[in-house]
């Protein structure tokens, strides 16, 4: 089931007022059957992976935690549950790309190795691995670094797990953020179900009136061949793109935030203005902060030998300790390496990922770019938005020879011209368009939040707004189109 379907607010409908009308000792575990049924509306057979991940872990953690004298035994139990989680990772999501690298290899070996479909073997990606599996490991990892006591209730770790606003892309948030909301029956608050409500249609806005409409612009400039393409042409395709992601994954994390909220659940916010930010430091606490604040104290910080977080806030900021030159930068190319396959089993996103890595690299070698997002951030802004444009190029691209070739458009300086133009006028207009939008609405909220008008003015606003933002929605909430982020 989408979020952006009719079906999900019939959903809404039957489990908003179910679990506030059953019993307490039943309410968790009704949330959990609601959360199993929303996915199994997918393919109810991947059930059994959530249910696997959640036992295993559940007991791990508890073998973790009886063993709090006997290190070496709280070990195996931690490294049970990171090989099992995985494990199932790299068999569902990396079978087809460490196969094809190795039937890469072999034939420059003079071998040959016949593709894994050809020999029968079809693998599904399960929907939301990617991100239900951090938030298993962090949960056991969390209980071995002495950060939470595991639960003693299954139904709430389950849930926890499962729970259906953030269980098919996030946000990835921490046990200790989410459980005891679930254990301790929140009260109900009609101003939790407005707030909600309101997140809800903002989010179904950005993905179906924005994000949807200018997909098929997206689509078709970068189905395009690419040495067609003019540097503008580039530069377009670049933007419409970065302007679709982070609308259509925006609009998500709205949704899965409002509808937690609904439910008396409080979410952090998973994203915050990123193309404002004036730095790369900055943009990644900016984008999809559960996943940067998630790598920086699984992965970063633990590598640079830097005292981790314990909550799923300031993205990828680090602490005040600085780590050795050499080993941090070691850890800033490994981390992004890994982030990059995480979010697609292809060596498009390891380029991503090591684009962003390299960006970073930068900036924190050379000095006037560190004082250039406080001295002067206008032009902070103004650098860094076509860099951070720039990266979506691999995310987007269908291949690594495409990627290599728009970034050549875009470096080479007899590439900008407007004659032989191949992308439509209207792309044109419309990044323009997105582009002027974005920096009005920023300008609007910042007077909002500097002028404070008071509740009622505050609230008519938000009203006339949201039913704007319906209107336009139920107008144009026709064809159903996933989000984007589902694939990883």
């Amino acid at each position: 089931m989408l979020f952006n379907s009719w079906g999900y607010l019939l959903f809404m409908l039957i489990a908003v007022p179910a679990q506030r009308l059953v019993p307490e000792r039943l309410r968790v575990a009704l949330l959990g059957l609601f959360s199993v049924a929303f996915y199994a509306m997918w393919r109810w057979e991947f059930c059994s992976l959530l249910l696997i991940s959640s036992v295993l872990d559940y007991h791990c953690a508890k073998q973790i935690h009886a063993h709090d004298d006997d290190e070496p035994t709280r070990k195996r139990w931690l490294l049970l549950s990171l090989v099992v989680n995985l494990g199932l990772l790299v068999v569902f999501k990396y079978s087809y790309f460490l196969w094809d690298n190795a039937s890469t290899l072999a034939g420059v070996a003079g071998a040959s190795v016949p593709p894994l479909r050809s020999l029968g073997v079809d693998i599904v990606l399960p929907l939301g691995i990617s991100f239900y599996t951090f938030q298993t490991i962090s949960y056991t990892i969390d209980v071995y670094r002495r950060i939470n006591p595991p639960t003693t209730s299954f139904a709430a770790f389950f849930t926890y797990v499962t729970f259906w606003p953030q269980l098919i892309a996030g946000p990835v948030l921490r046990a200790g953020e989410v459980i005891p909301q679930l254990v301790e029956r929140q009260p109900f608050r009609w101003t939790d179900v407005g707030v909600g409500a309101e997140r809800v249609m903002r989010g179904l806005f950005k993905k179906v009136v924005i994000a949807d409409t200018i997909a098929p612009m997206v689509d078709a400039a970068f189905g395009r061949d690419p040495t067609g393409l003019t540097a503008f042409d580039t530069w377009v395709a670049t933007f419409m793109f970065g302007f679709q992601i982070y609308f259509d994954f925006a609009g998500y994390s709205d949704i899965a935030i409002g509808s937690a909220r609904i439910l008396g659940l409080r979410f952090p916010d998973n994203f915050n203005w990123p193309y404002l930010a004036t730095s790369p430091r900055d943009f990644w606490k900016r984008w999809h902060i559960s996943l940067s604040s998630w790598i920086r104290d699984y992965l970063y910080l633990p590598l640079t030998g830097q005292k981790f977080r314990t909550k799923s806030l300031g993205g990828l900021e680090v602490g005040t300790k600085p780590a050795k030159r050499a080993s941090s930068t070691r850890a800033l190319f490994m981390t992004w390496f890994i982030m990059g396959l995480w979010h697609g089993a292809g060596w498009n996103f390891a380029i991503w990922g090591l684009y962003h890595a390299l960006v970073i690299f930068v900036y924190r070698r050379l000095a006037f770019l560190q004082r250039l997002a406080d001295r002067a951030p206008l032009l902070g802004w103004a650098l860094l938005l076509p860099v951070s444009m720039a990266g979506w190029i691999p995310f987007r691209a269908e291949s690594v020879t495409q990627t290599v070739q728009m970034f050549g458009h875009i470096l080479d300086p007899t590439a900008y011209t407007f004659a032989g133009r191949s992308i439509a006028g209207y792309t044109y207009i419309a990044t323009i368009v997105l582009l002027g939008g974005m920096l009005a609405s920023a300008g609007v909220h910042k007077w909002v939040e500097r002028a404070d008008p008071k509740p009622v003015v505050r609230g008519v606003g938000v009203a006339v707004s949201t039913a704007v933002m319906a209107v336009a929605v139920i107008t144009l909430l026709r064809t159903v189109r996933q989000f984007i982020y589902f694939q990883f």
